[in-house]
Order: C-alpha cells, then sequence, then structure tokens
C-alpha cells in the first residue's frame, strides 16, 4: 500500500514564516538606516548654504559687524539645533582679507559612534563645516 503525502506541513510553514520574519527585520534595519543617513546628509547641506551665504554676504558687504554675525549664529542655531556654533575668524594675508567661516553642531548619535573609541576620544557625532572666503578690502 502506498502512502502519498500531499501539501506542506506545519513545520514547513513555520520555516517559511521565520525566514521571511528575518528578511523583513533586516529591511526594517536598513529602512531605519538609511533614515538616519538622509537626516545627517540634510543637515550638512543646511550648513554649506548658511556657509556659502555668510561668504557672499562677507564678499559684498567687505565687513562683518557684531550685529551680523549674530544674526547670522540665530539662523545657523534655527535651522541646525541649539547646540549649533558658528565661528569666523578673520585675517589679513598679503593684501587681501581671508575669513575662516566654521560651523559645527551635534548630529544624532548611534551607537556606532563610540564602538572601539577610548575615553578622551573624539565624540563621532559632532559635525563641523569649514570655509575659507579670500576678499579684498
Amino acid at each position: 500500500m502506498s502512502n502519498k503525502h500531499r501539501g506542506i506541513s506545519m513545520i514547513e510553514v513555520m520555516v517559511a514564516v521565520l525566514v521571511l520574519a528575518i528578511g523583513l527585520l533586516g529591511v526594517a534595519g536598513m529602512q531605519t538606516l538609511s533614515m538616519q543617513q538622509t537626516h545627517g546628509a540634510d543637515q550638512r547641506s543646511v550648513a554649506v548654504l548658511h556657509l556659502q551665504t555668510i561668504a557672499d554676504e562677507i564678499r559684498s558687504e567687505k565687513t562683518m559687524s557684531a550685529a551680523d554675525i549674530s544674526a547670522w549664529k540665530s539662523k545657523l542655531k534655527k535651522d541646525l539645533g541649539d547646540d549649533a556654533d558658528l565661528k569666523i575668524e578673520s585675517k589679513t594675508v598679503g593684501g587681501y582679507r581671508e575669513a575662516t567661516i566654521t560651523a559645527s553642531w551635534a548630529g544624532r548619535a548611534s551607537r556606532w559612534d563610540q564602538v572601539g573609541a577610548d575615553e578622551g576620544a573624539p565624540n563621532l557625532s559632532e559635525q563641523s563645516f569649514q570655509l575659507i572666503v579670500r576678499y579684498v578690502p
């Protein structure tokens, strides 16, 4: 007598569901990482736009008043968070002026930022961007 089994067993269904669940968890993890990276790229783009705007204003006005710097700082803080900072250092080099504009802010910290980092190591979640502008006074 021949006994033929037809259909799928409960164990086969459970294994298929387990494989599907692991795959979906991987996709969800990649989506989360992608969203974090997109947010970081957005912050860097905003910082670059701010520094380019400041550089253009310095080139066109040839001066930097305390009120201008304060206004630029408040705009940067509004867009990048309260921990954002703006530093502008200006010096004369030869026949022209050189301004170094630095924007810094705290990005979103992840658990991977400090993997393998020793005490006193730099915080990898801190971001900064620097632009050097040369202009004739």
